[in-house]
């Protein structure tokens, strides 16, 4: 299940490049490839960005204290249990360097930089569990003898699997040896998200940390703010290894704006719940796909006509959509590509693309 690194650093959303190397003018491609909530950033969130410059030329918060105070209230932990980062994939690096981490269980297919960030920390990735398989959770529980650190989505990235709240605490609490990372980026698409997330479990555990993203739903990636959740002993030895300054006060305020936005996650969720539900049943429709059943705002799907990913990401650049190719997230192969969900009007170019596509 090796990949190169060079194959796992290529992500979705790299539609400037990508629009400049095929020739197309800025606005012309649909970026499919990249999970962001189509409806963002919201006015709210636009308004505080545009305050925001009049403080450029001043220092941030050196710890962004005034987003965690907002979080910490929000969520229903102490202060001293929330780190903010530069996005949480500066969490994510940290933390198996922070902790020392020598083995490590991974869950597969999952968001590659998981892996990437385990190999610069010299960390060795002793176990991967396939989520394609159905005894994945019980693979997992068999498998932590001997690991330093399980990291997993939930919901998972690409697949959209939901693990169960109760299975993954029972699972936590009968190995207090390994740290276990939760990255909930996709959580909030979730209506019942109380219903899954460990984040405010993670404020009583010392094997539990809880990465959470605004980029998302929020629909602010440019920004680059996220944060962590655990607890006060580990908080602080994540805090205690960050450079300071690391959330610049755009994005700070950005953050603060975005946490009381509540209609506006309301809004969202609703319509892209539904468009999800819409797009999975036509794409199961297509003779030669299977499609993944969706938990946020993203679907699996794979090929079953000959066709890899690549060839038909190809084909759909032609008409101005732009899919991932899952080929490189370990655990899949060439056949596997994920959609964002977008707005209907746009949902309906992509299916008729699709259609057209394979059915020549």
């Amino acid at each position: 299940m090796y990949c190169d690194e060079g194959k796992l650093k290529e992500h979705g959303g790299n539609i400037e490049q990508l629009a400049k190397r095929l020739g197309f003018e800025h606005g012309q491609l649909i970026d499919f490839s990249s999970n962001i909530n189509p409806f963002g950033p919201s006015e709210k969130v636009i308004a505080a960005i545009r305050q925001s410059i009049e403080r450029v030329a001043d220092y941030p918060e050196q710890r962004a204290e005034s987003f965690v105070e907002a979080v910490a209230q929000m969520i229903g932990v102490k202060e001293e249990n929330v780190v903010a980062g530069n996005g949480t994939i500066e969490l994510l690096y940290l933390i198996p360097q922070v902790f020392k981490v020598k083995s490590a269980l991974l869950v597969v297919p999952s968001f590659t930089e998981y892996e990437l960030a385990l190999r610069n920390a010299k960390s060795n990735i002793k176990r991967r569990v396939a989520l394609t398989s159905k005894k994945a959770v019980g693979i997992i529980k068999k498998g932590l003898k001997g690991i330093d650190i399980a990291i997993m989505g939930n919901p998972n990235n690409p697949c959209g699997y939901i693990f169960e709240k109760e299975e993954l605490i029972r699972i936590i609490d009968e190995n207090p040896g390994c740290l276990f990372v939760i990255d909930e980026a996709f959580i909030d698409f979730l209506r019942d998200k109380a219903a899954v997330s460990l984040v405010k479990e993670a404020a009583n555990r010392d094997n539990l940390i809880v990465l959470r993203s605004l980029t998302k739903i929020y629909s602010i990636a440019g920004l680059r703010i996220g944060y962590m959740v655990a607890s006060s002993t580990n908080a602080k030895r994540v805090s205690e290894a960050k450079y300071p300054w690391s959330v610049n006060s755009v994005a700070l305020a950005a953050g603060l704006s975005a946490l009381k936005d509540e209609r506006f996650v309301n809004d969202s969720v609703s319509v892209i719940e539904e468009e999800a539900k819409r797009l999975y049943n036509e794409i199961s429709k297509i003779k030669g796909l299977m499609a993944y059943k969706p938990s946020a705002n993203y679907i699996m799907v794979k090929l079953e006509n000959g066709i890899t990913a690549a060839q038909l990401q190809k084909e759909m650049l032609k008409y101005g959509i732009v899919i991932r190719d899952c080929s490189t997230f370990i655990g899949l192969n060439d056949y596997y590509f994920r959609i964002a969900v977008k707005k209907p009007q746009q949902n309906n170019k992509m299916l008729n693309a699709l259609k057209d596509v394979l059915s020549e």
